[in-house]
């Protein structure tokens, strides 16, 4: 028989809880610019059987047990997967998720715990300290290919599953999440896309110089046509008499090496040491300066975005009462607002003015698997109409808070007006490229068909009879959009 000491310390024993099994990922991502990708990735974690935190989705698979994010991280995360894109990287938000996951991975000695994700073209080196050193899964080419490595690595180091995990909790959570004033309905729906097709000029000309590249760059300034300087060689579709009018008699311009352009960007050049890729990445170069100077010759505004493509704007008065004009559906002639009125409330509830809106456009240039631009539409705020806001917070709050009331509806026309515009209503705009060839848009959009489409809610949009006043509330919402 035990005595009175020994049963006091079995009873001492049994009153200390268990450790809890950590079998929580953790999804930290920049809020609302990674959104998409975030609830995409905690949705597929959750089916394969893990249990998911995500702030779009909140718990998947699993109860609450934690206080807040900084309980969660330390008790119950077995992995912090960090989104690591250019806004994650600087919001305070997210780099204080990723603060706390290295401070929970040197407290409990957990190797591995935080995992990069990279979706995007933001280079390794530019992340936050120590992600450069980690070993990242790669999103950015493919998520599919993506979510199959991280789901290797999860399986490899044994991250376990939880038994409220799958697909019928991921059903549960979307059933909830749905606005029920929508509808799925069965259709086939045109859709129109943010793909304009274009027509490549046939030929690319070489021209070797016997100059250093810096020289030669020098001497190439304010030439009117796109080019890229690869060593001594220039790389442009623009042809000899061009060249030599802005060179000028001082140097003589070389014959060129004619090059098929779409045989360039398959193959690349052995010629002049350009792989495939090179080449693929230089003609895309050549496309978007020929689409930015078109656009300058036109006078329009320029935003350089933190991915430092630029969002292009009508100017305040550039078009008649600010307003641009298209065919929509049915053939009926229409138009929309491209630059309108901003105002805010006051702390009295009264509306001051607070400068002007512009619908902007950004082009992503791709090749593969067929040539196009890919525009995207932006919001930007000015004060005098021409001058874009200088605090990126300011304007991101802005954006939130005016353009709640633009549905799908409002976005697309936009794009169909601001393209009628630049294309004075023709079906195709061929760009000057020099060499007597023409880069050709296609200036309506690529369609497909889908077999889904949904009802949407009854709000009537905004009414456009009149020039458009936004409105920035002043919602404690849209204080900090930083994850919580």
């Amino acid at each position: 028989m035990r005595g009175d000491g020994e049963m006091v310390v079995e009873k001492i024993k049994d009153s200390v809880p268990a450790p809890i099994a950590r079998r929580l990922i953790f999804i930290s991502h920049a809020t609302p610019q990674d959104n998409t990708f975030a609830t995409w990735l905690a949705t597929q974690l959750a089916i394969a059987g893990y249990e998911v935190w995500c702030d779009t989705t909140k718990l998947l698979g699993g109860e609450g047990w934690w206080d807040d994010i900084a309980e969660a991280i330390d008790k119950h995360a077995v992995r912090v997967l960090f989104v690591s894109t250019l806004e994650a990287n600087r919001k305070s938000g997210t780099l204080r998720e990723l603060r706390l996951a290295l401070e929970a991975q040197a407290k409990h000695k957990i190797k591995d715990f935080v995992v990069p994700l990279k979706i995007d073209a933001f280079p390794f080196a530019a992340m936050q300290k120590p992600l450069p050193d980690l070993n990242a899964v790669r999103f950015d080419e493919n998520w599919a290919l993506g979510l199959s490595q991280l789901l290797k690595l999860l399986e490899r180091e044994g991250i376990p599953r939880s038994p409220s995990a799958g697909p019928a909790c991921v059903t549960e959570w979307y059933g909830r999440s749905l606005d029920r004033r929508r509808k799925p309905i069965v259709t086939n729906e045109r859709c129109h896309s943010n793909w304009f097709q274009i027509a490549l000029p046939k030929d690319l000309h070489f021209f070797t110089f016997g100059l250093p590249s810096d020289t030669l760059a020098k001497r190439a300034n304010g030439l009117k046509y796109a080019y890229r300087i690869v060593g001594s060689t220039f790389l442009t579709f623009a042809g000899p008499a061009e060249m030599q009018d802005h060179f000028g008699p001082a140097i003589a311009v070389p014959t060129p090496v004619i090059v098929d352009t779409e045989d360039f960007i398959e193959d690349g050049s052995e010629d002049f040491d350009i792989a495939a890729f090179d080449a693929a990445n230089m003609v895309t170069d050549l496309v978007r300066q020929t689409w930015e100077r078109s656009l300058d010759t036109r006078k329009l505004g320029t935003h350089v975005l933190g991915s430092g493509l630029a969002a292009r704007y009508f100017t305040a008065g550039q078009l008649t009462k600010n307003r641009a004009y298209f065919t929509a559906f049915g053939g009926r002639r229409t138009y929309r607002q491209l630059v309108g009125n901003k105002s805010k409330r006051a702390k009295d509830g009264t509306k001051v003015p607070d400068g002007n809106w512009h619908y902007a456009l950004s082009c992503s240039p791709q090749l593969l698997p067929f040539p196009r631009l890919v525009l995207r539409h932006h919001v930007i705020f000015t004060d005098d109409g021409t001058t874009p806001w200088a605090k990126p917070e300011r304007m991101h709050k802005a954006r939130r808070s005016v353009c709640k009331q633009w549905w799908n509806g409002e976005w697309r026309d936009r794009l169909f007006a601001f393209m009628a515009e630049l294309g004075h209503s023709k079906k195709k705009l061929a760009l000057d490229v020099g060499g007597a060839q023409a880069l050709t848009v296609t200036m309506l959009p690529m369609n497909f068909t889908s077999p889904m489409s949904y009802l949407e809610n009854a709000d009537d949009g905004l009414d456009e009879t009149t020039e458009i006043e936004l409105v920035e509330d002043e919602d404690p919402e849209d204080e900090d959009d930083e994850t919580p």
